[in-house]
């Protein structure tokens, strides 16, 4: 009937224009699963909204130790890079580690949201995060299917219906924190 979500190319554009407003003009965006469509709108959005350079970086994102070394590794060998873009929640704080031990003066920014995520933003650790808001995804698609059952209603005329890009920075992570410590955000 229709999707509920965020479109990940639309979603990368925020995430582009977020880095851009921090002061970013060189920065990486880390690509946790190669070959996963999303994924990579995501960093594609982002470089076409960014205007600075945005390098794609692969690495393998159920071998964290790896992550860590490539981002660190990337961070080492090249000191311009002043932006790293992750694209989850566990992979910013991994970002942010890296950071923290090449003593590089890289901004971090994430996609997703998780309890811990939300320490590291208020922290001033991670500079935002693009929140999808995967419960309203999943409550607003329950809801409309009880709709179209009860009232013949189909929301948002059958084209996808966003719940996202949202953005969470250090300003409003303390409006959410409590939502993210259930799940829900």
């Amino acid at each position: 009937v229709a999707h509920f979500g965020q479109d990940e190319t639309i979603a990368g554009g925020a995430a582009g224009r977020e880095m851009a407003r921090i002061g970013s003009k060189r920065a990486l965006c880390v690509i946790h699963e190669q070959g996963n469509v999303g994924l990579e709108d995501r960093c594609a959005g982002a470089k076409k909204t960014f205007g600075g350079q945005l390098e794609n970086l692969f690495v393998t994102g159920t071998n964290m130790p790896q992550v860590k070394s490539a981002i660190t590794a990337k961070l080492q060998a090249d000191q311009d890079i002043d932006g790293v873009l992750t694209l989850g929640a566990p992979f910013a704080a991994t970002a942010v580690d890296s950071v923290k031990e090449t003593s590089s003066q890289a901004k971090v920014a994430t996609f997703d949201m998780n309890k811990d995520l939300i320490a590291l933003l208020k922290a001033g650790s991670i500079q935002f995060a693009v929140d999808q808001q995967p419960y309203l995804q999943g409550y607003g698609a329950v809801d409309e299917l009880w709709l179209l059952k009860n009232n013949g209603n189909v929301i948002g005329g059958g084209r996808p219906v966003l719940t996202g890009p949202a953005i969470v920075t250090k300003d409003n992570a303390a409006q959410i924190e409590q939502f993210a410590n259930r799940g829900t955000r």
